[in-house]
């Protein structure tokens, strides 16, 4: 074979290989990235922004900071409580500085994932700074303030000029009106009949007031969400607020016409006398009966509209159960089997967010916490040496023994758990725990809701839902979906438009970030795909893998035990 030729077929091979390496190098880089991005935005975006402090703290440039290794973020991620627990020294540290809130297990998220979440944080954009100061560099010099803030600070100038004139117009007049009082009381002579102003001033009051009202409809009611109801339901509640709304607006405007009016025709004349009128029941039957009537049509209407919607779900209606904590949701949507298996708030833990009644997991969570008692048991022995302990230390004694009695209680319950055929029946094996919602349209939904923590609110306003989630007690609430994500996006002519469900109860700090998308589909083969897609949570019948025994680590001694003793307790 030609020399030459063979270092040319080797080179350009080389070469290309090499273009292909890169290329799918950084096709993968950015693929972490958004794999990251959303990861992120699913599970920590609650919590966490990259350039603001939310309830921890910002994010980016997490990497520079001192002790934040990968390997260190990437445990600490997964199960920040068990690294205080540990007595790592900076996770004591930001345990104490968050006020002793420490983060959520995420131990259901793979390394990988982890690492792309990493990688997005690492890797995210910069925000946009603000326009700065325009420069004018006529002669040389740099001018600090912009036309915009110039324009600005003229027109709170004016404001505050408007404000202070008609407030010494109000001073100047009230100072007129003493005058000429005291003009009239020493001369006897009436310069002003302050009961005609007053009658005046109540019909200026009424114009004014109703102007106002209408102002307010014209340039706000375009906010108020009444039509384009995404839901069968929707329609009917809209058409209640609006029998509402009329009714008690016209009762609204024939008193308020009323009150005025008769105060301005029947102010105070001398030269009439008031007519001492007792009683008149033609009067007492009038408005007694309009105000009957009208509140019986208000509330059968409500009635009848409530009980509907609250009604049992249809037999076709796909139940999927909605999880709340502080601050976001899951969802869980029935598996191959077609059916939510079982839970219990006592199987919750970090791979097992909601409580299913997955054995594996169940075997686990046993394991872990009989450890964790092991470890605060001998942490209360050696506590108990402690010669003469302070004020302090007699009550991290006090928690631990509580925290001991709360393991050996739990230990208990689950133990009473481990042959309950209906809880273990393996139907929740391949249940979806996911972080968004997809509805078929037309299709009947019913939402079960749970709660974590506090009672949190499930709020979805173009579906017209809104129903209270409480720890400990299952609520409901059903609704056909009519218009599909798109549709939705082309009446609001809002390419941006997503459906979402909110937190209505201020349940915390984040509450206003706690939010999950909903996603509503036209055909069943969407749908179907989309559900193919997903993956169960849990592996059918895994069994638990039995740990290593590993040599304990040599303890350090230490003064105080307080840093490991507020790990354990929080």
């Amino acid at each position: 074979m030609n020399l030459k030729r063979f270092i040319t077929k080797l080179t350009t091979a080389l070469a290309t290989l090499l273009v292909v390496a890169a290329f799918t190098t950084t096709a993968n880089a950015q693929d972490d990235v958004a794999a990251g991005e959303k990861l992120f935005k699913d599970n920590c975006m609650s919590c966490h922004a990259l350039d603001d402090k939310v309830v921890g703290p910002a994010l980016r440039g997490v990497h520079d900071r001192a002790g934040r290794t990968d390997a260190w973020l990437l445990k600490w991620i997964k199960n920040a409580p068990e690294m205080i627990a540990e007595g790592d020294p900076l996770a004591v540290k930001l345990f104490e500085e968050n006020n002793g809130a420490s983060m959520d297990l995420f131990e259901k998220l793979s390394d990988n994932e982890i690492k792309n979440i990493l990688a997005y944080i690492k890797n995210a954009p910069e925000p946009t700074p603000a326009p700065g100061p325009e420069t004018n560099n006529g002669g040389g010099g740099n001018t600090t303030t912009t036309s915009e803030e110039a324009s600005s600070s003229i027109k709170s100038l004016i404001n505050f000029l408007i404000i202070a004139i008609l407030i010494a117009v109000l001073l100047i007049i009230g100072s007129v009106f003493d005058v000429l009082g005291y003009i009239s009381k020493y001369t006897g002579i009436p310069l002003s009949n302050p009961h005609k102003i007053n009658g005046i001033l109540m019909l200026v009051f009424l114009v004014v007031g109703m102007g106002a009202v209408i102002w307010e409809f014209a340039e706000h009611g375009k906010y108020v969400i009444i039509g384009d109801s995404a839901s069968e339901h929707g329609v009917a509640v809209d058409s209640m607020l609006m029998t509402t709304l009329y009714l008690t607006g016209a009762v609204f405007i024939i008193t308020q016409i009323a009150l005025f009016v008769f105060g301005f025709l029947y102010r105070y004349d001398p030269k009439k006398k008031a007519l001492y009128y007792p009683h008149n029941n033609t009067l007492e039957y009038i408005w007694t009966f309009i105000p009957a009537v009208a509140l019986t049509v208000l509330v059968i209407n409500g009635f009848t509209k409530w009980s509907a919607i609250t009604a049992k779900a249809p037999e076709n209606a796909e139940t999927v159960e909605v999880f709340a904590y502080q601050f976001g949701w899951n969802v869980r949507y029935a598996g191959e089997d077609g059916k939510l298996g079982e839970k219990s708030f006592n199987l919750i833990s970090g791979t097992n967010p909601l409580g299913l009644g997955v054995k594996s997991e169940y075997k686990k969570l046993l394991v872990d916490v009989k450890e964790g008692l092991d470890k605060n048991e001998d942490l209360y022995k050696r506590m108990q040496t402690i010669p003469d302990p302070t004020a302090k230390e007699k009550k991290l004694i006090a928690r631990v023994a509580k925290q001991i009695r709360l393991q050996k209680a739990h230990i208990a319950r689950l133990a009473a758990m481990e042959n309950d055929e209906r809880m273990f029946d393996n139907s929740s094996d391949d249940d979806l725990i996911l972080k968004e919602i997809v509805l078929l349209k037309n299709k009947p939904i019913n939402f079960v809701f749970r709660a974590r923590d506090v009672i949190h609110s499930a709020y979805s306003p173009h579906f017209r839902m809104q129903m209270n989630c409480v720890p400990g007690m299952p609520t409901t609430f059903w609704f056909t979906p009519t218009k599909t994500t798109s549709e939705m996006r082309s009446i609001l002519e809002d390419n941006k438009f997503d459906y979402y469900l909110y937190c209505a109860k201020i349940c915390g700090n984040a509450h206003y970030n706690m939010k999950i998308k909903i996603r509503v589909v036209e055909s069943e083969t969407e749908y179907n795909t989309w559900m193919a897609e997903q993956k169960p949570a849990f592996m059918k019948n895994a069994e638990v893998v039995p740990a290593v025994e590993e040599a304990p680590a040599p303890k350090v001694e230490s003064d105080s035990t307080e840093p490991e003793v507020v790990a354990l307790l929080d």
